[in-house]
């Protein structure tokens, strides 16, 4: 289990600096996740997509381990109360454990894997896929293409900090998606490629014997491209 936890960056900054940079990615996962669901965000950080998911959904339950990233969505929420929408602080591993199996309809996890110690991206992504039918999850694509785009990625990771890149290099190094899936026992189905082919779309199941995507996210095809 991993203590709560704040970066320099969370909270205000982040919500200034990346939640614009980040609003057509939350805009197209949005997009993605059917009325009336109920959803689980994982990594939330300041709720923007959790935000985002709630105008159509049933029930939307953020999950974060930085305090003050759950401050800045829980002082959001006071501004813009939705009744179908709540935060959690904690580690997901612990924080979600008297949540019955596929409680929710599907839980989204958006460019927070690759930033997570490398221990604890496998437990995470588990009971991810334990409390939700199916995990939509979305990183950087491994090997990232030396493109424009994947310049600027790499860029933004390395001043994030020492720890944060160091995580980024290690999930560049393990394979990515795919092969952290692999080593925790998950079953995998690549979506397709977003953002110039810089982020992988994928879905993450509980058994490693799934191998059908989703018809509904398979439709990303059409519209990938246009995320940036």
């Amino acid at each position: 289990m991993r203590a709560p936890r704040s970066r320099f960056y969370d909270g205000l900054l982040y919500g200034r600096l990346m939640d614009p940079l980040l609003a057509g990615l939350h805009g197209f996962v949005a997009e993605q996740v059917d009325a009336g669901m109920t959803v689980l965000d994982v990594g939330c950080g300041t709720g923007d997509l959790a935000f985002r998911m709630a105008s159509d959904a049933r029930e939307v339950v953020g999950v974060e381990l930085s305090p003050k990233m759950v401050a800045f969505a829980n002082q959001r929420l006071t501004r813009q109360p939705q009744e179908n929408l709540s935060f959690v602080l904690g580690d997901i591993t612990t924080a979600l454990a008297d949540v019955a199996d596929h409680h929710f309809d599907i839980a989204t996890m958006v460019m927070m894997v690759h930033e997570m110690p490398a221990d604890a991206r496998g437990p995470v992504m588990r009971e991810a896929a334990r409390v939700a039918k199916k995990v939509l999850c979305v990183d950087f694509r491994v090997p990232m293409p030396w493109s424009i785009t994947g310049v600027r990625n790499r860029f933004f990771e390395a001043i994030a900090g020492p720890e944060h890149f160091s995580a980024y290099r290690d999930f560049t190094r393990r394979g990515g998606i795919a092969a952290i899936a692999d080593s925790a026992e998950l079953g995998y189905a690549h979506i397709r490629y977003i953002d110039s082919a810089t982020l992988e779309v994928a879905e993450i199941r509980g058994s490693a014997n799934v191998s059908e995507r989703l018809s509904s996210l398979a439709s990303m095809s059409s519209v990938g491209d246009q995320v940036s």
